[in-house]
Formats: C-alpha cells, sequence, structure tokens
C-alpha cells in the first residue's frame, strides 16, 4: 500500500498527513492546526497532551533537500524550526514531516544539525522525522484514508457493488444484504477524508447522514448549507419558527415546506455536495452544550425585593443565535420554560411556557403552580442561577386574569388536600386526572380533620348504634325525642381515583340525634330482645352528622363545645346547611 507522493501536490499532501496524525492521536491528544496551512508561525499540526506540546512541521520536498535544492531548503526547514522553538512553552518534540525516502546525509541534518541553532537557555525538543516510509505505514494502520486516495480507481468496485438489482436467492439473504450495505457503506465512507456517511432507507426514502471522522471536521472541512427561501402570507407561523431557530438557537424542530425553499445549495464532501430544488428543510438543534442536566433555579422577588418563591430545575437546552440565546429549563417533569435573551438589553426578550399536570404528584404540582403564579403575576424581578451561578436577572410582562387562573386554583386546591392527606396516610401517588364532586369533598373533609376542627360530611347521612339491651332514661329521650349521641366509625375509609385510603377511627356525633326507628327499638327493650337491635339515626334537622379527630386538635381534651367547626369551602360545590360566615 503506498502513494506516488511526487504527483500528489502540496495540498492534498498537507490533508492527508493532517487526517493521518488526527487518527494516529484520536482519543490520546488534541490534533489542531493553528496557523492554518504553510503558517509562519514554526507550527503545520500541533498534537497537544496536557501541558506537553509536539509540533510536526509538514514539507513538501519529494525529491527531498540535497543537491541543488540543499541550502533554499534547508534553510526552510531551520527557520521552521527555530520559530517553533520561540514558542511559549517550547514544544516536548518536533517532527518533520516530508514525503521523501531521506537520505543519511539529510538525516543527520535534521537529528544532529538543527539542534546546533538553539539558544543555549533553550531547552532541546526531541528531533525525528516522518517520512515515506512512515507516511506509508501510517496509511495500513488507517486504511480509510488510503480508500479516499484511490477512489478513482475503485470505481469497477463501484460497479461491483451495484447488485441491488439482483436477486437474493439462496440461503444467507439477510446475511447478504447486510453485507451487501455494509460495503456500500465503506465506499460512501471513502469519499471524503473528514466525513463518514451512514445511510438509513424507510419506505422509497433514503436517508444519508454526514458522520465526523475527525473531531476537528466542522473546522478543516466544513458543510455549510445556504438556500433561498419566501414565506407567503400564509405561513406566518413557520417563519416565526425560523426566525426563532436562527437569531436566539431556540429548541425544536423547523420544518420548511418545498413551497418556501427554492433551492438548496450544499458545499463540502461531494457526496453530498450539490443544488438541490424541490425539497423540504428540516432544521433540528445540536444540544450538546456541557451546562445540560446542570441544577438551575429560578428565584422570584417582591417589589420590596425579598424573596417570595425559589425553585430548582435542570437545564434541559442552551444555544445561540444571530442576536441572542435561549435556555430552557425543566421543573417537576411537567414545566417548562424556554427564555429567549437578546444580548442586546434594551431588546425585550421573549418566553414560551409548556406544563401539563397528567399524573402529578401533589407536592410537584404544587410547585409547578407557584411557578406560573409568580411569573404571571410577580411584583419584582426574577432571577436565574445555572449551578448556583448568577446568570442574569429578568422580569415578566403581568398577564390579565382569565381562565387560566381558574384552573390553577383548582389544581392548587386539589394537590394541597391530597399531599396533607397523604402524608397523613403515609402514602405517594399521583393526582388522579378526574375528580368527582364528591371526591373532592371527599379530600377537603379529610384534610380538615387532619388539620383538627369539626367538619360535617355526605358520608354521615345516617348513623347506626347497636344496643346492649340495657334501659335507661338516657336512650329513651334518645329513642323518643332525640338527644346529643356520639360514638366512633372505625377505620373510617373514603376513594380517590382508584385508591383507598384508609383514615383511622372517626368520631361521630350531633347534638341532637333522633331516632329513625325508635319505636320498633322501644319495643324491642320492653319485650327484652333489645340487646343487638340496631337503632338508626339522622342528624336532627341537619343534612349530616358531625365529625372530629380529637387526637388531631390542638387541646385534645378542650370539651366538644369549645371545638370549632370549619366548612368545606370549595367553589362550584354547595355545602347543605352551611353557613354564610365561612367558619361556625
Amino acid at each position: 500500500m503506498s502513494v506516488d507522493w511526487e504527483k500528489i501536490g502540496r495540498e492534498p499532501f498537507e490533508r492527508i498527513v493532517d487526517a493521518l496524525l488526527s487518527r494516529k492521536w484520536r482519543g490520546i491528544g488534541n490534533v489542531t492546526c493553528p496557523d492554518g496551512r504553510g503558517g509562519d508561525g514554526g507550527i503545520d499540526i500541533e498534537v497537544t497532551q496536557g501541558s506537553r506540546r509536539r509540533v510536526y512541521q509538514l514539507k513538501y520536498f519529494p525529491e527531498g533537500f540535497s543537491g541543488s535544492l540543499r541550502d533554499t531548503r534547508q534553510g526552510q526547514i531551520r527557520e521552521s524550526f527555530k520559530r517553533a522553538m520561540k514558542l511559549d512553552p517550547p514544544p516536548f518534540e518536533w517532527t518533520l514531516v516530508v514525503p521523501a525516502k531521506l537520505t543519511p546525509t539529510e538525516r543527520v541534518y535534521v537529528l544532529e544539525k538543527l539542534i546546533k541553532n538553539l539558544d543555549k537557555d533553550t531547552p532541546a525538543p526531541v528531533i525525528a522525522i516522518l517520512d515515506r516510509v512512515d507516511l506509508d505505514q501510517l496509511l495500513i494502520d488507517f486504511p480509510d484514508v488510503y480508500n479516499f486516495l484511490g477512489r478513482d480507481q475503485m470505481r469497477s468496485d463501484v460497479e461491483l457493488y451495484r447488485l441491488e438489482e439482483a436477486t437474493l436467492l439462496g440461503d444467507g439473504k439477510a446475511r447478504t444484504l447486510t453485507e451487501r450495505v455494509r460495503n456500500l457503506g465503506k465506499l460512501a465512507d471513502a469519499t471524503d477524508l473528514y466525513w463518514g456517511f451512514d445511510i438509513a432507507r424507510d419506505g422509497d426514502a433514503v436517508t444519508i447522514s454526514a458522520r465526523a471522522k475527525d473531531p476537528q471536521a466542522h473546522i478543516k472541512s466544513p458543510i455549510t448549507v445556504a438556500f433561498d427561501g419566501v414565506f407567503s402570507s400564509e405561513q406566518v407561523a413557520v417563519q416565526q419558527d425560523f426566525e426563532r431557530s436562527m437569531r436566539f438557537g431556540a429548541s425544536g424542530k423547523v420544518i420548511l415546506p418545498h413551497d418556501v425553499v427554492r433551492n438548496l445549495r450544499v458545499v463540502g464532501p461531494e457526496l453530498i455536495a450539490g443544488e438541490h430544488r424541490n425539497v423540504e428543510v428540516h432544521l433540528e438543534p445540536l444540544n450538546e452544550n456541557p451546562h445540560l442536566g446542570a441544577p438551575a433555579e429560578l428565584k422570584f422577588f417582591g417589589s420590596d425585593d425579598t424573596v417570595i418563591a425559589s425553585h430548582e430545575g435542570r437545564v434541559a437546552y442552551l444555544n445561540h443565535g444571530t442576536v441572542g440565546f435561549t435556555l430552557k429549563i425543566e421543573f417537576y417533569e411537567h414545566l417548562t420554560i424556554e427564555l429567549l435573551f437578546p444580548l442586546d438589553k434594551s431588546v425585550p426578550g421573549d418566553a414560551c411556557i409548556s406544563y401539563n399536570f397528567r399524573r402529578i404528584r401533589p407536592l410537584d404540582a404544587l410547585g409547578v403552580v407557584e411557578i406560573l403564579s409568580a411569573v404571571r403575576y410577580g411584583e419584582g424581578p426574577c432571577k436565574v442561577f445555572i449551578d448556583d451561578n448568577f446568570l442574569m436577572s429578568m422580569s415578566f410582562n403581568k398577564a390579565t386574569q382569565n381562565e387560566v387562573d381558574d384552573e390553577l386554583a383548582v389544581i392548587s386546591r386539589i394537590a394541597y388536600d391530597l399531599k396533607v392527606v397523604q402524608e397523613f396516610c403515609h402514602t405517594r401517588f399521583a393526582i388522579p386526572e378526574e375528580l368527582t364532586a364528591e371526591e373532592q369533598i371527599d379530600l377537603r373533609v379529610a384534610r380538615i380533620l387532619i388539620e383538627g376542627y369539626v367538619v360535617t360530611s355526605p358520608k354521615a347521612r345516617v348513623g347506626t348504634i347497636r344496643l346492649s339491651g340495657r334501659d335507661s332514661p338516657i336512650l329513651r329521650e334518645l329513642l323518643t325525642s332525640g338527644s346529643q349521641v356520639s360514638f366512633t366509625a372505625k377505620e373510617f375509609r373514603f376513594m380517590v381515583g382508584r385508591k383507598e385510603l384508609v383514615f383511622g377511627n372517626v368520631l361521630v356525633f350531633h347534638p341532637r340525634a333522633t331516632a329513625l326507628n325508635g319505636e320498633e327499638a322501644i319495643e324491642a327493650l320492653e319485650a327484652g330482645q333489645g340487646q343487638g337491635f340496631q337503632v338508626h339515626l339522622r342528624p336532627g334537622d341537619d343534612p349530616y352528622f358531625y365529625l372530629a379527630m380529637p387526637r388531631q386538635m390542638n387541646d385534645p381534651t378542650a370539651p366538644m363545645t369549645e371545638w370549632t367547626l370549619a366548612e368545606w369551602s370549595l367553589p362550584g360545590i354547595t355545602q347543605p346547611g352551611a353557613d354564610d360566615s365561612g367558619v361556625a
């Protein structure tokens, strides 16, 4: 495996050496070309490993540097070496790269005489030579570079792989197809030094994707795309998405239909270069910023400069465009805020907010609602921090009240009630997608009980007690005219969605309960059959009995007359028998 180095020319020689050295040092060193080709800075190709620097000096001297060419070419080598040694820090190793097999005299000049040009205070580097023999060996080590050089000689190979017209017969058809595709891929990769190409088929659509072979492929062999486009009056939304993407690097795919794109020009590797018409352009931003996933915090301040809310999320996207940059932050897996910041602070920015409450846990829902409320009605600035480092300050335009506020109020109410109840019951689950009015009432009743108040409940329309068989004046009063009654409902429970919540024992009482079957109860007592008889009670003239959990009250020993009755206070739901004041 060899190349006709004498005929290849200087520019291809330099590109090939660049490609070979990039592969040789891939993963163990950083390969750059600081001064460009033929620069005067003493470096053609530089390899760094931490603070250690290696310099490769390329000289296209296929005839060497002896005979009539000796003085001129040796002088050029000497000057390049001296310039390289003035670098700070000076190179640890300096290598001359030439496409010739050097004579012993030429090797002595490079390996022994060059060093005599150094100042006495300059540390001597390791001096090496990479000549034609070494270059041929590198081509063996990295055959894709050689394949690129020999692509014109491989036209017969291309013909060989025009087997798609052949029928797949016999055993191993899938294996044969796989091998054909793999070999075609290798031929595609051989068309360019810096870019490989991956081929995919979906129905009749074939996609060719460029893949960098070299970490600096986008610098050494950039691919540029230009197109002429015209947006009609019916494509305002597409135009706005396109401008946001170009101006701020906004996230999201932008699709330009073929009636917008007049023509498309690609400059780069010959496999994809050219001009195209009647094409649909998909623009999708890269998202490889090192801050992705980093903690991002929004701090909302009041008019008196005190913090009223602070929420931490994660950086989901960070990119820039021609006039500003875009920062997208995700909160609680259900809220995304995409901020578009212009570099010119006198120009207003923009914010795109999306959220949903599907399958969200109560505490996360409360966080989402608080952020949205602060954005919509915040009095002071909002400051953005990434990794606890201040990034910027901004303010949002106040929103006008609408149905969104009603939706947030409902979600906030349900989420808070469910959070309190879940903590008490030691359970965790997402807010159901739908809650009936009865379930909302049950949640609010449970929360009121946990917070130590008395409350009425639709589940306590009727009470049942079982007689012991013993008669008494107090019992007779209850059975005839009604009286105060209290009893314990064991393992009080209710449903939220498909989840059953077991609440424990709850005290049920009423100051003037009456018996629905009092006469039957009296007859059973007088006949000596009162033991086990069930007496059904109603809460006097009220619709429901009262419920309480004395152990949850601030003073469990306080008399019942000092207990506080709380109403449901659920918008859109009327509580029968409620006092207009809201709390009794």
